[in-house]
């Protein structure tokens, strides 16, 4: 891949409270959260990454115009020179997940560079591209993990640590605990040597498939050049290679009728589950002989664990390699069920995070079936896009997510390749 260090746009310690502008990523706030962000400061990032008409202009024509104000009034300020931006993530328990903020080429010719797992919608990408039109303003990192050794992870253990960790921001996520830290290298040695790292690399998209195309979309029909800011996306690289990756499960609610008979017949074994909350099912699933998961068909008392002959399996699927039981139940179990394969996106299923929120619709009778799915390993992840399979959606959730506003790229800004 091509690595580029940029000037990034930050906000202006000297004027206001950098940390406290920081917000989620503009996927995971809904409308009553978006409220409740913007109520707190009139320069939060979300009034930008998640805006609201104001004064005859849409939505976007607002973020535009309030960006162009911030800096303006020096509430945000762009840094002097391309810098490349160490950024780490503290748990409450101890474990720190560290990645690198840079710019990644995606101009046309680069699409190798990039491993995709998840199928995209149209309707995500299209307000994201309108939105980027108005801006020029790569407003949000996505989260790659690079295919290297590992030495981009003793890099960024180097740059995060000791004298050299001197954070430009903390911010506390108020809802997790987790302590996000940003850092800054100038350098050109030192930006040389990440550059070096990830020389021939690929990465895989683990979180970002929207805003990558998008970032793909804007700069063939602009027909911006490789070495310009137009021809990146902006992204946070961590190494495949380390140690503190954390892929949760999505889990499943079936809203449409589903064969129950014909599922059932399938080669499994199966054993009912005395445990009827989401967090002990999702614990017995995750500590289940892999491949499993938890099924617990709408009236019946209890859901059933059911351990999967992944051989039974199309030898087509996506995923084969790992057998992931998410590629399972969408591939095999859902198909054979009754339930097509464009059920994944076209909202026959409810993704939760929350296992109590699929038992929430199966009683009030939303869904006919709850499904609950294992986390995944980086092994699992790497071996099942690897061949470049596309994975059912919402197959991996990476943890802790990124947050928006500790950095950002114009697309006017100076940039130099690594």
């Amino acid at each position: 891949m091509k690595l580029y260090a940029f000037q990034g746009y930050r906000y202006n310690s000297a004027r206001l409270d950098a940390a406290a502008q920081a917000a989620p990523p503009f996927d995971q706030i809904d409308e009553t959260l978006r409220d409740r962000l913007h109520a707190q400061s009139p320069h939060q990032f979300s009034r930008v990454t998640k805006p609201v008409a104001r004064d005859g202009e849409t939505p976007h024509e607002h973020a535009a115009a309030l960006h162009r104000e911030w800096l303006e009034n020096g509430v945000v300020e762009r840094d002097e020179t391309p810098s490349l931006y160490p950024y780490a993530i503290a748990r409450p328990d101890g474990s720190s997940r560290l990645g690198l903020c840079a710019l990644v080429g995606v101009e046309p010719g680069r699409e190798g560079d990039l491993r995709p797992h998840e199928q995209t919608v149209a309707k995500s990408i299209a307000e994201r591209l309108a939105l980027l039109r108005l801006t020029q303003i790569d407003i949000e990192p996505v989260f790659y993990l690079a295919e290297d050794d590992g030495v981009l992870e003793r890099l960024l253990s180097e740059d995060s640590s000791g004298a050299a960790g001197d954070a430009l921001v903390r911010h506390t996520d108020p809802w997790t605990g987790d302590v996000h830290s940003l850092f800054r290298i100038t350098d050109p040695e030192r930006i040389g040597a990440y550059a070096a790292a990830l020389k021939g690399a690929r990465a895989a998209i683990a979180d970002g498939h929207h805003r990558t195309q998008v970032a793909q979309t804007y700069a063939a029909e602009e027909g911006a050049k490789g070495g310009a800011a137009a021809a990146c996306k902006m992204v946070v690289l961590t190494s495949l290679a380390s140690a503190n990756l954390r892929i949760d499960p999505v889990h499943r609610g079936i809203r449409v009728p589903v064969d129950r008979e014909a599922m059932s017949a399938l080669p499994a074994r199966r054993e009912t589950l005395e445990a009827t909350a989401g967090k002990d099912i999702a614990a017995r699933v995750a500590a289940a002989p892999q491949p499993a998961l938890a099924v617990w068909f709408q009236g019946d008392p209890s859901p059933e664990l059911w351990t999967l002959d992944a051989a039974a399996a199309p030898a087509d699927m996506p995923g084969r390699k790992a057998d992931l039981p998410a590629s399972l139940l969408h591939h095999h179990l859902l198909t054979t069920a009754g339930v097509p394969i464009e059920s994944a996106t076209d909202g026959s299923i409810a993704y939760e995070a929350d296992p109590e929120d699929i038992i929430e619709l199966l009683q009030s009778g939303a869904v006919t079936t709850g499904v609950f799915l294992p986390p995944m390993t980086p092994k699992q992840f790497a071996l099942a896009t690897e061949d470049g399979d596309l994975l059912p959606p919402k197959s991996t959730r990476f943890l802790p997510k990124l947050v928006s506003g500790l950095v950002w790229c114009g697309h006017d800004a100076e940039i130099v390749e690594g």
